[in-house]
């Protein structure tokens, strides 16, 4: 398919994991793909896996929780390339903070100070790159904003409060930016995800060097065990979120898909 073809998109995170997947699905569909990280080395194999399949892909460095570097980020990718048709939110914030158990754990024993951080800084990671991007976006006869964040945030999870604060709050964000920015003809979606295998998560979890407490493990080998569809992998979110790109679904903004592999139902 070509139906993004010429649309220049941006994917934060897309390095590795989900935010790859994300990458190659709307490469598939024609987009130029400019992909955000911290590391060049990383994006390296990205990009030759792109350009492989035909694609017109960049790197751009920068840190999803510096609203400066979103900023440069954002005019960069319109210097190149004339604007900004396709902006995908995926990288978090500080993962490593984020599966602390004094992060994520039981209400009773978690540390609200440093729970209200990885809030603070998980949020601002998602809305820093759309932020930027807006006016670049405008005036282009539509665009597409996709927020790729937990479902967690959609259903109650025992140990995740700040998944839950962080992610809630995203998804009703997203739906006053739906409200707001369709007159620009802006659409604003979210797709919230469980377990993905090949991610910085799941090797969190099942790596060689996993480092997660004990509740944090069997959480996820129960989340895999109910995955009647099987696991997602990183391609299978990709093409979900390509959809969301994609005037297949031109109708629909303020939506949450949960592609959960039976997981979760709403």
């Amino acid at each position: 398919m070509s139906d993004l073809q010429g649309k220049v998109a941006v994917v934060t995170g897309g390095t590795g994991g989900i935010g790859k997947g994300i990458a190659l699905g709307l490469a598939a569909r024609g987009a130029i793909v400019v992909i955000g990280g911290r590391s060049a080395a990383k994006a390296e194999a990205v990009l030759a896996e792109l350009r492989r399949s035909g694609a017109t892909a960049d790197f751009i460095a920068g840190d999803v929780r510096s609203k400066a570097d979103m900023t440069a980020l954002a005019d960069e990718t319109a210097r190149r390339y004339g604007g900004i048709d396709i902006v995908v939110a995926n990288a978090g914030g500080n993962d490593d903070e984020a599966r602390s158990p004094k992060v994520r754990g039981p209400f009773a024993d978690i540390d609200l100070a440093r729970v209200a951080a990885v809030v603070a800084e998980n949020t601002c990671a998602k809305l820093f790159p759309v932020q930027a991007a807006l006016p670049h976006m405008c005036g282009r006869g539509g665009a597409s904003v996709i927020f790729v964040t937990s479902e967690g945030g959609r259903v109650p999870t025992p140990g995740q409060t700040a998944v839950a604060t962080f992610a809630g709050g995203l998804i009703r964000a997203s739906k006053v930016m739906a409200k707001e920015l369709a007159r620009e003809h802006i659409r604003v979606n979210c797709v919230c995800v469980t377990v993905v295998r090949d991610s910085p998560s799941w090797e969190a979890v099942f790596g060689e060097h996993g480092n997660v407490s004990e509740q944090h493990r069997r959480q996820y080998e129960k989340i895999v065990a109910g995955c009647t569809l099987g696991v997602a992998a990183p391609t299978d979110i990709g093409s979900v979120v390509a959809f969301l790109a994609s005037d297949d679904s031109a109708y629909l903004t303020g939506a949450t898909l949960s592609p959960t592999g039976a997981l979760t139902l709403h």
